[in-house]
């Protein structure tokens, strides 16, 4: 029989956990940023792109400030073409939906923590089908620091009223474990945008995906770090 620790809560983050959509992320930037006649390497695109608002990549990549106008403008337009491409290619992490559904059967509460805007999270978890299990969202638009700051994590812990200590993260992003490291969450690494080597010296565990995870990994995750902090 499983142990459930009704005190653990789940906290997703979005693109790379939820959907497999980080290449296409990079795409729809490359093509904004190739129009503005600028060309970033893949070591560019990560520090500047994963795990941080559409506002804060156009104010870091353009060498020049920008009217807040315009950068809502090209980051809406961006995030605009990042949403038509869920739509057709768009790939639900393997597992994702299933894990859901068998948290909330036994009573785990969970959220998500993203720094994409709120049209973008509507879509995704409308493709997933657990729009009914995910109702506490904390997205771009509630957050006046992007990851790496912990502040989207520590107010989602706050919406589900749990300590953050209590709390266990799904990220993908190096900003984002940052994040959620720096909240004092419990990190489990996500493959698709990092490889696993990569993810491991950072994170409580790493997992390929969501299939055939149960809470009792989660509970021997959560020992197996207690008892590495005692």
């Amino acid at each position: 029989m499983e142990k459930i620790n009704k005190r653990l809560a789940v906290i997703f983050d979005m693109d790379g956990v939820i959907i497999d959509s980080n290449p296409l992320i990079v795409i729809s930037w490359k093509t904004f940023f190739e129009k503005h006649h600028m060309v970033l390497n893949d070591e560019q695109l990560n520090h500047y792109i994963f795990g941080r608002t559409a506002q804060e990549t156009v104010s870091m990549v353009f060498p020049t400030g920008l009217a807040p106008e315009l950068i809502n403008r090209f980051s809406d337009e961006v995030a605009a073409d990042v949403r038509r491409r869920y739509a057709s290619e768009g790939q639900i992490v393997a597992g994702f939906t299933e894990f859901v559904k068998y948290l909330a059967a036994h009573g785990i509460a969970m959220a998500i923590a993203t720094s994409a805007p709120t049209k973008n999270v509507n879509v995704v978890l409308e493709l997933a089908g657990v729009s009914p299990y995910i109702s506490r969202i904390t997205d771009a638009s509630e957050v006046s620091h992007s990851k790496p700051h912990p502040e989207v994590y520590l107010k989602t812990a706050a919406k589900l009223g749990v300590p953050p200590s209590d709390c266990c993260v799904f990220e993908d992003s190096f900003s984002g474990i940052r994040s959620a490291k720096d909240a004092g969450m419990i990190v489990i690494g996500v493959a698709t945008t990092h490889s696993a080597k990569e993810l491991a010296p950072i994170t409580d565990a790493v997992i390929a995906d969501f299939d055939h995870l149960k809470i009792n990994d989660m509970e021997a995750i959560i020992e197996k770090r207690r008892l590495r902090h005692q």
